[in-house]
């Protein structure tokens, strides 16, 4: 069963239709090989690469605009870190286990990164998305490549750990690979934060009542 839920105006879906495969192509585009020159840019402006034919993405919409997204690949599946991100590594690797998942192509479009959900960033709401993707896939750990300035913030509401030092990537974007307990970040924040715990856990579903599994860890 697809991921979808109603936040305010925005509606947060898997992506899989065409035109919103497409979208989301064009917005990674812009934000990691235009903006951040992580790659190279292509020709016909879209960003695609072998992990797309087995990844799942989601996506924040404004009526049918794409404004956010990100993709996720569930363990045991090839990882980016494993392979274009490897550099950022340290050199005993990483321990790849079951309920782990990868995160990658995270971006909020860039004239759209001043908007507001429950006075909180898109960004936010993109890991809302993903602590309820997880929920739904078993999916415990998440791990992802995460620019440092971008890491110290998310740090104020997710207990992110780097698993090695920050290094520069594309145009010396100082970037590193992080891994967050889903389980850690409940005991945290019900604690610390019970007003984002309880906007994090809480989903404002259009689809009938019981299709997604919405229980903490």
């Amino acid at each position: 069963m697809d991921l979808i839920f109603q936040e305010e105006k925005y509606l947060v879906k898997t992506i899989s239709a065409p035109e919103e495969v497409d979208s989301a192509l064009r917005l990674r585009h812009d934000v990691f090989r235009d903006e951040l020159r992580w790659v190279p840019p292509t020709a016909d402006g879209l960003d695609r690469d072998p992990y797309d034919d087995f990844a799942e993405s989601i996506g924040i919409f404004e009526h049918s605009e794409l404004v956010g997204h990100v993709r996720l690949i569930p363990a045991p599946l090839p990882y980016m870190i494993e392979k274009e991100f490897a550099s950022l590594l340290p050199e005993e690797g990483f321990s790849k286990v079951p309920g782990m998942s990868e995160s990658t192509r995270i971006c909020v479009r860039k004239d759209r990164r001043g908007d507001t959900v429950a006075s909180l960033s898109l960004a936010h709401l993109l890991y809302k998305a993903i602590y309820h993707w997880s929920l739904k896939n078993d999916s415990r750990y998440l791990i992802t490549i995460i620019e440092q300035r971008y890491f110290f913030y998310l740090k104020r509401f997710f207990p992110f750990v780097p698993v090695a030092d920050f290094k520069p990537l594309g145009e010396g974007v100082m970037s590193g690979i992080a891994v967050l307990d889903w389980r850690a970040f409940e005991e945290s924040a019900a604690v610390k934060r019970p007003e984002f715990f309880s906007w994090m856990s809480t989903l404002n579903d259009p689809v009938p009542s019981g299709s997604l599994r919405h229980g903490p860890y």
